[in-house]
């Protein structure tokens, strides 16, 4: 495993040009993380195979991505709407695939928040896009079920996937805000499962 804080290494990615993430920086990123890497790139791919046979998120989940994407994106236009949008639904399946597999990209179990309310009224709590958000941050490690290395390839992945689409000229995100969105998708299916709920799909 690499020494550094998985943070830091998407925050001074070595090697990017211009801003951007570019497929060999990526590529070479990923063998640095050895096995780790491998995993990754594996888990990248399902999640993708997994959004293909989605139409939306649930109910429940998507006008918080709508909500939290819209207020990232307005003081952070390198990002965008897009952008944010695949970074937070790029989270949500890697949970999906995960769960249908946990051994196939180095996991053990999927641990879950334990500490949502219940629904009341029909209705899940009025702060639940707060309490989503401070999941992110505060005690991650403990519900993200990768390894911390598996995590920061992926979410090089999704940051490439993100450069990629800004195309030669950018505006590049900032790869840690995409990491904060991925989080926020993988947070998502958490919620999700809580209370019941699933995404639509095709």
């Amino acid at each position: 495993m690499l020494g550094r804080n998985a943070r830091d290494r998407l925050r001074r990615p070595a090697g990017v040009v211009g801003g951007a993430l570019d497929l060999a920086t990526l590529q070479a990123r990923l063998e640095d993380l050895g096995e780790a890497g491998e995993y990754a790139r594996l888990l990248d791919r399902d999640a993708g195979a997994v959004l293909a046979g989605l139409l939306a998120l649930s109910p429940l989940t998507t006008p918080l991505v709508t909500t939290y994407v819209e207020r990232l994106s307005r003081p952070l236009p390198d990002l965008g709407f897009d952008g944010g949008v695949l970074a937070t639904t790029r989270g949500y399946a890697a949970h999906m695939a995960v769960e249908a597999g946990p051994g196939a990209y180095g996991a053990v179990e999927v641990p879950v928040l334990g500490n949502l309310p219940v629904v009341r009224n029909g209705r899940p709590p009025a702060d639940l896009l707060n309490r989503v958000i401070r999941a992110t941050r505060r005690g991650f490690e403990h519900i993200r079920a990768v390894d911390g290395d598996v995590w920061a390839g992926l979410s090089a992945c999704v940051t490439h996937r993100i450069h990629d689409q800004a195309g030669d000229e950018g505006p590049f995100a900032d790869p840690v805000v995409v990491d904060a969105l991925v989080r926020f998708g993988w947070v998502l299916r958490q919620v999700d499962l809580h209370y019941g709920q699933a995404p639509e799909r095709r």
